[in-house]
């Protein structure tokens, strides 16, 4: 009995003894200090068991074992099994380093040392044969194996809770803290956690054994416990603290385990007393300290698991804030709150979300009684802070049936009211532009109001000359999504027409280009002189295949006189209002629907004749304008590739005019643009 007491004493006072240092799962374990060689006989020291048990307080574990010492020594007197430790191992593991008391001596074996993943029957039998047979080397291989097999990172699912505290249980009375702590952190990664009662003896040994070295290590094994939701109770930290004091540990640390206490024993508190909660908000209200509203809302939430509460926590919290639009005070309170939540979280989804929701009521509140600039802030801070408010929808009742469209179509009021084209495109863009679908329907109501303020949008866009965003617009218009098919769109060709037209003006033909054919494809009217005038400005820019494209689209809307009449004649009618490309086009297809006659042998005696008609309503009076026409004409086979060639022939009796193609020309344009022109103009 005195050996024991003189090797408790000594591990107590060697400086070496421990060397506690922050255990890492992720690396190896070493396991480099001296093993206690404490022979503990069967009866125990009366003092030395007063010692370990003058403290005691109701607990709902029984009491631990006392320690008693199963040391290499020990069990080198005792008789234990030969090699095999009786282990039925699958095949490819080492059956020396897992079955034998001594392990494998050989530098470089061949089979496994490790358990592979999914096998935590295995592991778990292993381990509780060790702690059966005992001692401290199987003890500290069995943390090995533990430990090896848990930072694999594979996920733990049928590990044995009773062989993890058997275990810690077992090092605790070898003295094997090192190999203990680690076991515990362990543990904590893989989310299995200590008994209270193991945790209270693990203090209790230290403070026996005067290990002060052991302090940091056990009270970072604390607080992560405390973090990640062990519950310990007041008479608990009281017995924690009455052991670090009788190691000397300074009142700072001691201060600061029973702080993370304290802030987990009032997320429990708060979440259990709801009115008492309730009644804090609310003095924060009185107080208009918004930011500790904030604050105290993250608490709260933070450790309410049930949705319920945590909806109603933010109903009251959108109660508050909401009351506070009606008092008109200068200030926005939900931005105060806002900030101070975002900072408190860290970027937790379900505050975020909860966040949203409650600034949706706010912004709903001010939106009502027209404080367009506070309800703006509101949508400034989802926007700093990424929520995707569309998604989300207030917590008021009146706001529970409120549609998706409708959120979004109160935001994009909103910045419109305070001149804010940027923010409603954000809105739009955010919300991907959604009116009425299937998961998120609505009234007719909301898609009139969408329908308005698309108007709205695309008209201020329209006048900042931001043409491709206004287009983005009015592409989104209600009857251009696919459940929208069945409202009339042909009330938007005005808006789409003044686009077209604005875009003819400051000459950006490629919107304009876009816009055509967005028409084009749904059916709305083009009015004809912007059509033109975009195939003339496509002409003149060389882009000739877009040129061509809406040429022959034109034909089609009877933009132009119908070419029927004149093909396989080899006589052409021009209107005299065309520009010089269309005026080429429509030769280029003149040429191409006669090419099979013009390239038959003997046709060179032929006469392809083209006559510059007079437009309606034009008298002989006006030949200024018939004159340029003219002009028109000659520089469109000049601008061909390679170059046409006509000649005057005569005047009808219409006062029209008739030139004559130069065979030669024609038939070398035929040979060179043959092959692309017959796709484009027959095709």
């Amino acid at each position: 009995m005195q050996e024991q007491k003189t090797n408790v004493q000594d591990f107590a006072k060697i400086e070496n003894t421990l060397t506690i240092e922050p255990l890492s799962c992720d690396h190896q374990l070493e396991l480099s200090f001296p093993t206690v060689k404490a022979i503990v006989p069967q009866q125990q020291d009366p003092a030395l068991k007063s010692r370990m048990n003058d403290f005691r307080f109701p607990r709902k574990c029984p009491r631990l074992p006392l320690s008693t010492t199963n040391s290499y020594k020990t069990w080198k007197g005792e008789k234990h099994p030969g090699t095999n430790l009786g282990l039925t191992l699958p095949r490819g593991y080492c059956r020396y380093y897992f079955n034998s008391f001594n392990g494998c001596k050989k530098p470089n074996c061949w089979f496994s040392h490790v358990l592979v993943s999914r096998e935590d029957k295995l592991c778990s039998e292993i381990i509780k044969k060790y702690i059966s047979i005992g001692g401290v080397v199987l003890l500290q291989r069995a943390v090995y194996i533990f430990s090896d097999y848990c930072k694999k990172g594979t996920s733990v699912y049928h590990l044995d809770l009773q062989m993890f505290h058997d275990l810690l249980t077992s090092l605790l009375q070898s003295c094997l803290l090192k190999e203990l702590f680690h076991v515990v952190h362990t543990g904590i990664r893989i989310k299995i956690l200590p008994t209270i009662d193991i945790l209270l003896k693990i203090f209790e040994e230290v403070a026996l054994m005067k290990v002060k070295e052991a302090v940091p290590e056990l009270s970072d094994i604390f607080r992560k416990l405390i973090d990640v939701g062990m519950v310990l109770e007041h008479e608990h930290i009281r017995h924690i603290t009455n052991l670090l004091n009788q190691l000397h540990v300074s009142s700072e640390e001691i201060a600061m385990l029973r702080s993370r206490f304290q802030e987990r024993h009032f997320h429990k508190a708060i979440f259990c007393d709801f009115d008492s909660t309730v009644a804090a908000f609310k003095h924060c209200k009185e107080k208009s300290d918004w930011a500790k509203l904030g604050t105290l809302y993250v608490k709260v939430t933070r450790g309410c698991n049930n949705a319920d509460y945590l909806e109603k926590y933010s109903w009251h919290v959108a109660s508050i804030l909401i009351s506070s639009v009606k008092e008109e005070k200068p200030g926005i309170p939900f931005c105060e709150f806002a900030t101070a939540v975002n900072v408190a979280a860290h970027r937790d989804e379900r505050n975020i979300s909860s966040l949203g929701r409650i600034g949706i009521s706010v912004m709903f509140s001010y939106y009502k009684v027209h404080q367009w600039s506070k309800a703006k802030k509101v949508l400034d801070v989802f926007y700093a802070l990424k929520i995707h408010f569309t998604l989300l929808k207030g917590l008021l009742e009146s706001q529970q049936s409120v549609s998706r469209c409708q959120v979004v179509n109160v935001a994009v009021e909103i910045f419109l009211k305070c001149g804010n084209l940027d923010g409603a495109l954000w809105v739009l863009r955010g919300s991907e532009w959604i009116i009425n679908t299937a998961a998120w329907p609505c009234e007719k109501m909301d898609v009139l109001n969408r329908h308005n303020l698309l108007y709205a949008v695309a008209s201020e866009l329209m006048i900042k000359q931001r043409y491709d965003e206004t287009f983005e617009v009015l592409r989104n218009l209600p009857g251009f999504q696919n459940t929208c098919d069945s409202l009339d769109v042909s009330q938007n060709g005005l808006l789409f027409n003044k686009l077209l037209s604005a875009c003819s003006e400051s000459r950006n033909i490629e919107v304009s280009s876009i816009v055509v054919a967005f028409m084009l494809s749904r059916n709305i009217h083009i009015e004809f002189n912007l059509l033109r005038a975009l195939i003339t400005a496509l002409g003149r820019s060389c882009l000739w295949l877009k040129a061509r494209k809406h040429y022959k689209s034109a034909l089609a809307l009877g933009c132009y006189p119908s070419p029927e009449g004149n093909l396989y004649r080899k006589l052409l009618l021009i209107p005299s209002y065309m520009s010089e490309v269309e005026m080429l086009l429509a030769i280029e297809m003149f040429l191409v629907s006669n090419a099979s006659s013009i390239q038959s042998p003997g046709a060179s005696n032929q006469i392809l004749q083209i006559v510059l008609k007079r437009c309606e309503g034009n008298n002989i009076q006006n030949s200024e304008e018939y004159q340029n026409a003219t002009e028109r004409l000659f520089q469109a086979v000049q601008i061909s590739n390679p170059k046409l060639f006509i000649k005057h022939l005569t005047v009808n009796i219409n006062k029209d005019q008739i030139y004559s193609l130069e065979y030669t020309s024609v038939l070398k344009w035929l040979k060179e643009n043959m092959k692309w022109a017959g796709k484009t103009w027959l095709f």
